[in-house]
């Protein structure tokens, strides 16, 4: 496993904390994941309820467990991700090369990267409704950064696609700038969004501004 280093910004005070991504996470990687965050999520469950906030308010990962997803990276066209600082993991992503390709009309048909699974941690969610602010910010966008950088090296030229919880459709369209293609009946009636190989370019050309 290789990493990454970077930085990454401290909510409370602004403070730049230094972090890596990890490449090439293994299957053992996500039980350790699950064995920090399963705490967590109980503990937000417990305020959730305490507080009264309504089932269809929580967070909609609420329930996942990534020691269940774990055997995916078996497979040859899978690959994980995650994002380490202060000895923890503060969020991780499994993408796909196969078998899917872009619906946008100036590349159809072509190979995609295809982001499976892309949660951060808990305590960096942030939930008002039981005052949570959450530790760190920008979890999400690095590793959706990090898909980017992968679909150009398999050469697919920065484009991605993945299906949205509802709770993250508007970050995938107006922060990371995806298309969305309509809602797919195969997958839970979610979101279907795509990242073309234009706005590929314009948010790597942004990064190597800053």
């Amino acid at each position: 496993m290789t990493d990454v280093p970077l930085h990454i910004q401290r909510r409370a005070d602004g403070s730049w904390i230094e972090a890596q991504i990890l490449e090439g996470v293994k299957p053992p990687d996500l039980i350790v994941v699950e064995g920090e965050w399963a705490a967590e999520r109980s503990q937000v469950m417990q305020e959730l309820l305490k507080q009264g906030v309504p089932r269809p308010n929580w967070p909609q990962s609420l329930h996942w467990d990534w020691r269940k997803k774990a055997p995916q990276l078996k497979l040859l066209a899978s690959a994980g991700f995650g994002l380490v600082s202060e000895k923890r993991w503060q969020g991780v992503m499994l993408t796909l090369t196969e078998p899917y390709a872009t619906q946008l009309n100036q590349d159809k048909g072509k190979p995609l990267l295809y982001i499976d699974y892309l949660e951060i941690a808990p305590w960096n969610w942030a939930i008002p409704a039981i005052g949570q602010v959450g530790q760190f910010r920008g979890i999400g966008s690095i590793l959706f950064w990090k898909a980017i950088r992968q679909s150009q090296e398999e050469g697919f030229h920065g484009r991605v696609g993945l299906h949205a919880l509802p709770q993250a459709e508007l970050f995938y369209e107006k922060i990371c700038r995806m298309t969305p293609l309509g809602r797919d009946p195969s997958k839970q009636n979610l979101l279907y969004l795509e990242l073309s190989r234009i706005e590929a370019e314009r948010h790597l050309k942004e990064d190597n501004k800053s």
